[in-house]
């Protein structure tokens, strides 16, 4: 019995288990069970003898530190970048708010520019306008002792001058001694006949403002207004301004006439003017300006 006691502790006490001292290898499927139990994704240094840790030390440094070299590497160049860029964006921007600024100049000359040309095309249409009307009224000036009448049948040897007498005489009722003494610088046909104008109108230039009145006023006064037309000489731009209230001037009378009632329609030229007037029973109706007709064409 003591025997197997001493025996038994001594083998306790000073030897180890050869299963303690030098365990069985693990299989696969207890290293899997181990790992996933662990969750662990990489193999552990102290797994490996001291010879290569000492080596998988040394890898681990050199490629931590070619890592870290690396990463400052692209910190720097991104840092250098990006302070690049920055500094890229500030020049954009200073040269977009000098295009702004540049912009703002332009459009600021652009209006300037537009309000001057305004001016300058209001004072030149100011100035034409001024021209237009010094020529118009100094041809009227030249025509001022002329009167024009329509309406008198033409013969081919007629005499103008006793065609004149004979329609103060005759329509106007002017006395014989008057018409026959009433001096005549000029009188004449403004035109030859014509198939389509077979009557041309009449100009006759007096001696004295006076008696152009004279005749103008009972020429105003004639009963047969559908005839006989007596009018002052007026310009081209004036007779294309008088004539465009002749419709007018028709359509008042048409329309009184319509009603049964009496209406005095009248187109008149004022003096030292350069417009036509409708007048319908002494007031102004409408009104046309010759200056107008010049410079629009």
């Amino acid at each position: 019995m003591g025997k197997r006691n001493r025996g038994s502790t001594g083998s306790s006490a000073g030897e180890t288990s050869p299963s303690k001292k030098n365990p069985p290898p693990k299989t696969p499927k207890m290293a899997a069970k181990e790992i996933d139990a662990d969750t662990v994704c990489e193999v552990s240094l102290k797994s490996l003898s001291p010879e290569l840790q000492a080596l998988a030390q040394i890898i681990l440094s050199q490629v931590k530190k070619t890592v870290v070299a690396e990463f400052n590497s692209m910190g720097d160049k991104l840092s250098s970048q990006i302070r690049s860029l920055d500094t890229k964006l500030e020049n954009l921007t200073t040269d977009v708010n000098a295009m702004r600024d540049r912009v703002r100049e332009l459009e600021s000359a652009a209006e300037f520019q537009e309000s001057e040309v305004k001016r300058l095309s209001d004072s030149l249409q100011e100035e034409r306008r001024d021209r237009a009307k010094a020529v118009l009224l100094s041809e009227r000036y030249s025509m001022k002792a002329d009167v024009i009448i329509r309406g008198i049948p033409c013969s081919k040897e007629e005499d103008c001058f006793q065609v004149f007498t004979g329609f103060l005489v005759n329509e106007l009722g002017f006395d014989s001694s008057i018409a026959n003494a009433m001096p005549i610088v000029a009188v004449h046909r403004l035109a030859k006949p014509s198939s389509s104008k077979p009557d041309p109108p009449l100009l006759v230039r007096f001696v004295s403002y006076h008696d152009k009145d004279r005749v103008l006023q009972a020429g105003r006064n004639m009963r047969v207004r559908n005839k006989f037309v007596v009018h002052e000489h007026l310009p081209p731009p004036l007779q294309a301004a008088r004539s465009k209230l002749i419709p007018d001037r028709n359509a008042e009378v048409d329309k009184a006439r319509r009603s049964n009632m009496k209406v005095n329609a009248s187109i008149r030229v004022p003096p030292k003017s350069t417009f036509a007037v409708l007048l319908v029973n002494g007031m102004e109706k409408k009104r046309v300006d010759a200056l107008d007709l010049i410079l629009s064409s």
